[in-house]
């Protein structure tokens, strides 16, 4: 009789169990399941440099087609939707039209000397070149150090300015 007892209770303790095993288990796939959405979520709004379609894509500003790898600049919103630019001065103009839209938007230019390099616009150098042309024609060049800018203007005579100043270009 004790032992048909002590099954009982084992039995008892065994399906009371397992409603909380089951419980543990949904909890813990609801938990991994909301925490993979948020992942997707922002990994979505990431602010990364996008793609630039050479030859296919078109400037925000201007809406000449973008052509040249070494001048193209975008802005890329804090949603991660990507404003794309066939120079530094367009987007320069853009982003001083549009400022209010912008707020969080990250801006980012071409490494002039190594195209597709995307530096940020605020921590680049940049030259304002008396040779080289843009396709604007403010011939405005990004580098990623005031170095590589002055390496670059003791070949070719220009102007070295910071995004301050390249920010207030007119067209």
């Amino acid at each position: 009789m004790m032992v048909q007892m002590m099954e009982t209770i084992n039995l008892s303790k065994m399906y009371t169990l397992k409603p909380l095993k089951r419980s543990i288990i949904m909890t813990t796939i609801k938990t991994v399941f909301v925490v993979g959405i948020l992942m997707l979520f922002f990994a979505g709004c990431s602010q990364k440099p996008g793609v630039i379609h050479y030859g296919s894509d078109e400037c925000a500003h201007c809406k000449m087609m973008i052509t040249d790898e070494q001048f193209a600049s975008q802005i890329v919103t804090e949603k991660g939707k990507v404003v794309k630019f066939d120079a530094i001065e367009c987007m320069a103009v853009y982003q001083r039209e549009n400022d209010d839209e912008l707020h969080g938007a990250i801006m980012y230019v071409n490494d002039y000397s190594k195209p597709g390099n995307w530096l940020k616009a605020k921590e680049a150098q940049f030259v304002k070149s008396d040779v080289v042309n843009s396709p604007m024609g403010e011939s405005l060049l990004g580098f990623p150090s005031k170095q590589e800018a002055q390496q670059h203007l003791s070949e070719r005579p220009g102007q070295l300015l910071k995004w301050e100043e390249v920010s207030q270009t007119e067209m």
